[in-house]
């Protein structure tokens, strides 16, 4: 764990979030290399991790929904049949839920202005003449977003509510990536569920066979009773495209991954996709989650190690106490890699972050002091 000074090399080194669902304003000062976001259930962690995505994806709508289909929040449309399909409620991104003309969120760097994302409900009245004839139809009366980053302006149409459902699936943007497009950020999102065998079958063919290999398989030793040798993922059987995830004992008998059990599939996912998120963000929701206590300090300090070494930035929610410990005697030992910790708490109707400095959380965590 590094001093307080800000490290403006991180790809997010501070975040301020306005006006984004749960979240009506709120500051975080500094991010480290990993930062673990703690607090009560409700507060807004997971809140903060998709701010985090969208920021990233400079608000592409793949990002946009992806988070509204995380929490099933979805708006009925008519298709072409007259039939009512669920699509996403693009009105529950905004405080309130309740948007109007001019109404907005913000997500950003809190000491940079510069790097804002603004997504703002705008009339198709004050459109731009080249986003009206390239949205055609599309674009005629009501409200549409605006998308500004930077220089970049990007407008989508997704509050008609008679629009033909099939077609609000446009492209990830409606312009062509050489059009101005501001670069994004590659960001992993691990949920607090495991990772199907799908993913883990594209995730590991990312790395399997690189320098970082051994990495995964050295996460997946941290749960595994046996010691491991090697991981390869098979054809499920009869089942079209059914994949299964076998790894090789060190008797070289061959067993499936989740018979190991849920520790040893939420580590080998965690260190998988701090590989593929090489250069990027990667966030975990609920890190805790199938992870004994015993074990915390050790997959910590796996994670600060990697993610230093991989340029990879890690944010992270927990809400429990053994996962802050683990973090924190982790960090204590990697004086080069910047771990911090980030308590968010509601303070008279507001959000607040209460950010520990390393003495500080040493403090608590050697005297059980609440942190969550």
């Amino acid at each position: 764990m590094a001093d307080n000074t800000v490290d403006d090399s991180l790809h997010v080194p501070s975040l301020r979030i306005e006006g984004f669902r749960g979240i009506d304003s709120l500051t975080i000062n500094r991010l480290g290399r990993v930062t673990l976001l703690a607090g009560r259930n409700g507060t807004g962690k997971t809140t903060v991790l998709d701010a985090v995505r969208i920021f990233a994806d400079r608000g592409h709508l793949s990002s946009l929904t992806a988070v509204l289909n995380r929490s099933e929040e979805y708006a009925g449309r008519v298709d072409g049949e007259k039939d009512i399909t669920e699509i996403p409620d693009f009105k529950a991104l905004f405080h309130g839920r309740q948007p109007k003309t001019g109404s907005s969120f913000t997500i950003g760097y809190a000491r940079d202005s510069q790097e804002q994302l603004v997504v703002e409900v705008s009339s198709t009245d004050d459109m731009p003449e080249k986003w009206m004839s390239r949205l055609g139809k599309l674009a005629i009366g009501g409200q549409v977003l605006r998308i500004t980053f930077s220089q970049f302006e990007e407008f989508l149409p997704v509050f008609d509510g008679d629009l033909d459902a099939r077609r609000w699936r446009w492209p990830r943007r409606l312009v062509p990536d050489d059009d101005g497009g501001p670069k994004t950020l590659r960001a992993e999102v691990l949920g607090p569920g495991l990772l199907n065998n799908l993913d883990l079958d594209q995730r590991w063919g990312e790395i399997a066979l690189t320098e970082q290999e051994p990495v995964a398989l050295r996460a997946l030793n941290l749960a595994a009773s046996h010691r491991i040798g090697g991981v390869a993922v098979v054809s499920g059987g009869t089942r079209p495209r059914s994949r299964r995830v076998l790894v090789k004992l060190e008797d070289g008998e061959r067993v499936p991954l989740r018979s190991l059990g849920d520790g040893a599939v939420r580590l080998f996912g965690v260190a998988v996709a701090l590989a593929g998120a090489t250069g990027g963000l990667l966030l975990i929701d609920e890190a805790e989650n199938g992870i004994h206590h015993s074990l915390q300090h050790a997959f910590w300090r796996l994670v600060l190690r990697a993610a230093a070494d991989n340029n990879v930035q890690v944010i992270a929610t927990t809400h429990g106490w053994d996962c802050i410990r683990g973090f924190a005697s982790a960090s204590s030992e990697n004086d080069d890699v910047e771990g911090v910790v980030v308590r968010l708490e509601q303070d008279k109707g507001g959000l607040r972050a209460v950010e520990y400095s390393e003495e500080e959380l040493e403090t608590a965590t050697g005297q059980g002091i609440e942190v969550r």
